[in-house]
């Protein structure tokens, strides 16, 4: 059990679910990961966010993902969302190398135990596939694009799976019959679409040498290794496609306006440097043409619905739990002034945002001006 979390009038907390050690069979061993420092997190003994678990499951092969998850038939398929399960994890992330004659085995599994099904979409499976197999989310904006692709790229385990949308981006009209049938599918059946745009920025638009919109406003606050690692540049562009790669990204913004337009809901992720790259991501939509207070939804109370855990989180409220920050500035004017922590509570315990960095090597707010 669990210490209660302090909460707005102190109003009690549900039981935490327990998670254990994932092994369901002869290769498919999923380890809960740094479950200790999660627990020490829960009951204050460490400093951490909140975490729900989404479980990564794929086909074995080459190209198999960063799971031990790894499924060949149906029996191990549903054997594998079983254990996660049990271990409490409320989302499957499929995976790229994902036999796709097995999804609606997993979206099955997963929806009698009540969790959600998403991630990639396998190779050689379109989204809208994906979709009609029981996806309940799709996780990257590049997935989106793929399913006009198929022509050009079928086999997505690879870079391909970049590369293709990276040159192509502009022939996907947002506006296009084809594309809004598509959208009207994912609203019919509720998916939400992760479309983690600032990844997409740096794949497509960083060039090596020069530090890219994505992370200037952090990162001369980074430690040497890490600004380092932010000269590297994006993918490698072929000559005469510049152009087209950092087109990709305005296309993706374009198409996220369409997302919008036909009432299918999006969440923020970003796929990128922790904690740090999720005000970009509210950014880019922002320089969309979604207004900032709704983007500030849509990263606070939208994400706890989407994880079930909107009587507890993503709004100030008596009864909820008391995580919230404090900024300088105004974020539905400026939605870049998340960035300008000034008080971070979580379980009505407060920490000093500059403190925090400093103990992980990261120049205070403070010092990069506020």
């Amino acid at each position: 059990r669990r210490a209660r979390p302090q909460r707005l009038r102190h109003q009690g907390a549900p039981e935490n679910r327990g998670r254990d050690h994932l092994s369901v069979g002869d290769g498919i061993d999923e380890p809960d990961p740094l479950e200790e420092q999660r627990q020490g997190c829960e009951v204050g003994a460490a400093l951490g966010p909140r975490v729900v678990y989404a479980g990564i499951v794929d086909g074995r092969g080459p190209f198999q993902g960063p799971t031990k998850m790894l499924v060949s038939d149906q029996a191990e398929a549903r054997k594998a969302v079983q254990a996660m399960s049990a271990a409490g994890f409320g989302l499957v992330k499929i995976y790229s190398s994902m036999d796709p004659k097995l999804v609606p085995a997993i979206a099955d599994e997963a929806h009698r135990a009540g969790m959600r099904v998403g991630g990639h979409v396998p190779a050689f499976m379109t989204a809208e596939q994906a979709v009609l197999a029981g996806y309940d989310e799709i996780q990257h904006m590049n997935m989106v694009f793929l399913n006009f692709l198929y022509d050009k790229v079928q086999d997505t385990r690879t870079p391909a799976r970049f590369t293709a949308v990276a040159e192509h981006a502009a022939s996907v009209d947002p506006q296009s019959a084809r594309v809004r049938a598509f959208l009207r599918l994912l609203k019919q059946r509720h998916v939400t679409l992760d479309p983690t745009l600032v990844v997409f920025e740096s794949l497509f638009t960083d060039r090596a040498g020069v530090v890219g919109p994505g992370t200037a406003a952090v990162a001369d606050r980074m430690p040497p290794l890490v600004r380092r690692s932010l000269l590297e540049g994006g993918l490698p562009v072929p000559d005469g496609k510049d152009a087209s790669y950092r087109q990709a990204l305005t296309q993706m913004q374009r198409m996220l306006m369409a997302v919008r337009s036909a009432g299918v809901p999006f969440v923020a992720g970003t796929d990128a440097l922790p904690g740090f790259m999720l005000a970009r991501e509210l950014e880019l939509y922002v320089e969309a043409g979604v207004p900032a207070p709704e983007v500030l939804r849509i990263a606070t109370l939208d994400a706890a619905r989407l994880a079930g855990l909107e009587g507890e989180l993503g709004s100030i409220a008596p009864g909820k739990l008391a995580d919230m920050i404090l900024v300088d500035g105004d974020p539905s004017r400026n939605v870049g002034d998340v960035r300008r922590l000034r008080l971070v509570i979580k379980d009505g315990a407060l920490f000093d945002p500059d403190a925090l960095c400093r103990a992980l090597g990261i120049q205070p707010i403070a010092a990069a001006g506020r």
